[in-house]
């Protein structure tokens, strides 16, 4: 989940499908160098064993367009997160996150965050994107809003502040 999709994928999938996001949102904040996984080492969650045997070449590479669901899926099913081949099974994912927040625990409130918000019935996204790409995305920009370990530099300032003011705009 988190680590398989760049934020600018995120912004992309739901650029798309919500047409009263502003156009200075729909990007990244202009002038700014840095990529967001630069500014929120956010930890993964698969091993690269998993990524590729998944077919994810490189889980961290900027992506465009909606994503191969059937990876997503091959991951889930490896920790036996899915009830079916559609739908998630948010008690195993619920306790994959707390796995996570355990053995990274300056994650703990992200990951809490993130069943709250992400595992409490409807997730945001457009309706053909496939549910456990939908989950990704929920887990992945709610982790990354809640970062625990954002880095301090004028970039990383500078998309924080963006995301701040475009989150308005983006499911919660």
């Amino acid at each position: 989940m988190l680590g398989i999709f760049s934020i600018s994928l995120l912004f992309t999938i739901f650029q798309a499908a919500t047409s009263q996001i502003p156009e200075h949102c729909r990007r990244p904040p202009a002038g700014v160098q840095v990529k967001p996984g630069d500014c929120c080492k956010i930890p993964p969650m698969f091993t690269e064993k998993d990524f590729k045997e998944c077919g994810i070449k490189n889980p961290r590479q900027e992506h465009r367009g909606p994503p191969d669901c059937s990876k997503q899926i091959c991951l889930m099913k490896r920790y036996n997160l899915m009830k079916d081949d559609e739908n998630f099974d948010a008690e195993a994912v619920a306790g994959l996150l707390n796995k996570f927040a355990g053995d990274n625990p300056e994650f703990k409130d992200a990951m809490q965050t993130s069943k709250e918000k992400c595992l409490s019935g409807n997730l945001p996204g457009p309706p053909h994107i496939c549910e456990p790409t939908r989950l990704a995305f929920c887990i992945m920009l709610t982790t990354f809003h809640e970062c625990p370990t954002w880095e301090n530099s004028d970039n990383c300032k500078k998309l924080k502040d963006h995301m701040d003011e475009c989150k308005a705009y983006f499911p919660k």
